[in-house]
């Protein structure tokens, strides 16, 4: 698995880039929904904010090595938050605490993963 991870970071700088724009994306276009995503379960979708801010820090990490972890993480806490007030201001949504705690669980969670692959 490590193997794995080292050739990810061996990627041009552009494929990595790209995979963080794709992350964003799908991120942004699932948070800025007029209507909230169907649940199979209660409170399914602090996993998703965790899963989606876990992929969004892990690959933010891989596409800049260069720009130091607490940038990262203040820019991916901000979007959870930005994300968050946007979906105040929507009919159909609501702003919750707990989805901006399960953002900054799955930054963190994904920091350390990645943190953990790439520090060789």
């Amino acid at each position: 698995m490590k193997l794995f991870f080292q050739r990810i970071t061996r990627l041009p700088f552009w494929l990595r880039l790209l995979f963080f724009i794709g992350v964003s994306g799908v991120l942004l276009i699932a948070g800025l929904r007029a209507q909230p995503i169907p649940e199979a379960f209660a409170q399914e979708d602090k996993l998703h904010h965790f899963i989606g801010f876990l992929a969004l820090s892990f690959s933010c990490r891989l596409a800049f090595r260069r720009v130091r972890l607490i940038w990262i993480a203040s820019g991916c806490l901000l979007t959870g938050i930005l994300i968050e007030c946007a979906q105040a201001l929507m009919p159909l949504r609501t702003a919750s605490a707990y989805d901006a705690l399960a953002n900054g669980f799955g930054v963190l969670i994904g920091l350390l993963i990645a943190w953990y692959w790439v520090r060789d």
